[in-house]
């Protein structure tokens, strides 16, 4: 291959090895071939001239990114429902993929937003506490059903009394489960513990504490998911980004409003909505708004649009670099 120029590379990632296909600026595909993974980012380096690299987003996406922008490329990911949108094709195969990446990457690329290493961090350390936290649950179910089907009531089964009363059935089912129900909570206390200690050294995190029924593990789960808010032209977008907008049907004149989207994580959403319960009947501002949406549309519909109010204060919020209280919007209307 000639030296000098620059090169869009598009990618179609996977474990053991990925498909590469290489074009000039004029769209002219230079080179295809399968390369494996591991050797992937020397490969791309060691191509001539300014290299533009285009990813689909995978789950083990990070290193492979951090590795190509250390070699000097400009490296882009994509976000894989857009690629679907645009690029929807009858012949589905790695090098289909690769050279749809490739020529996305000549003309118009659906970026993803790539965070910071720290930021990672924190994302992992939310992920790990919703896994046990989600165990957790799993658990409590499982003991319950065992209950049920026997026909055993035993009341406030997770109490310190309850515990006992159920060790006291000598159930084997039912004393596994608790055993590993004690471990999982221990690890829960953990992650809760180690979430505390990074809130109170991370600035955006503590902002968002602030929030009346916001603790520490939303705070830091939303912050972090939100990330660099400056990418968000408005609140509206930050809400659709978390997936608590209105999806929108719209055919010719009419336009119709159905649930919400639900893109984004479905952990947070179910997060922010617990922390809306407990806002309502806490914050007086908050109780007024949901009171006003529930005269018009019930229960459900107005926690999920004190959820909605929640990341659109904690836009505004890290957007201007105010406390809950500093930001007082029940004096301004923040959308």
């Amino acid at each position: 291959m000639s030296s000098g120029g620059t090169l869009y590379v598009g990618v179609d990632v996977h474990e053991g090895e990925s498909q590469v296909a290489v074009y000039k600026s004029d769209g002219e595909l230079l080179l295809e071939r399968s390369v494996r993974t591991r050797i992937l980012p020397r490969f791309i380096s060691s191509l001539p001239g300014e290299k533009h690299v285009g990813l689909e987003s995978v789950g083990f996406i990070y290193p492979i990114y951090d590795a190509l922008v250390k070699e000097g490329c400009d490296v882009a990911v994509a976000n894989p429902n857009n690629v679907l949108l645009i690029a929807r094709t009858r012949i589905k195969h790695d090098r289909v993929d690769a050279r749809v990446l490739g020529e996305l990457r000549i003309n118009f690329f659906p970026k993803s937003h790539i965070p910071s290493e720290a930021t990672r961090e924190k994302r992992l350390l939310t992920r790990e506490r919703v896994r046990y936290g989600v165990k957790r649950a799993e658990l409590k179910n499982s003991i319950k059903w065992f209950l049920k089907r026997r026909g055993i009531h035993v009341k406030k089964p997770f109490s310190i009394a309850g515990r006992r009363q159920l060790l006291a059935l000598g159930l084997p089912e039912v004393e596994h489960r608790l055993k590993e129900l004690e471990l999982v909570e221990k690890i829960v206390e953990e992650l809760d513990l180690r979430i505390m200690a990074v809130v109170s050294r991370d600035h955006a995190a503590r902002l968002l504490d602030t929030i009346p029924g916001v603790g520490a593990y939303t705070a830091l789960f939303l912050s972090s998911f939100l990330d660099d808010v400056d990418r968000f032209p408005d609140s509206k977008r930050a809400c659709a980004y978390v997936g608590l907008v209105p999806s929108l049907h719209q055919s010719g004149d009419t336009a119709r409003l159905g649930h919400i989207t639900r893109q984004g994580n479905k952990w947070l959403r179910r997060n922010l909505v617990e922390c809306a319960r407990w806002a309502v009947r806490n914050d007086p501002h908050m109780k007024v708004f949901y009171e006003r949406v529930k005269g018009r549309k019930g229960k459900k519909k107005a926690l999920v649009a004190v959820a909605r109010k929640i990341v659109s204060y904690a836009f505004w919020m890290l957007k201007r670099n105010l406390t809950y209280e500093e930001l007082a919007p029940w004096k301004n209307d923040w959308g």
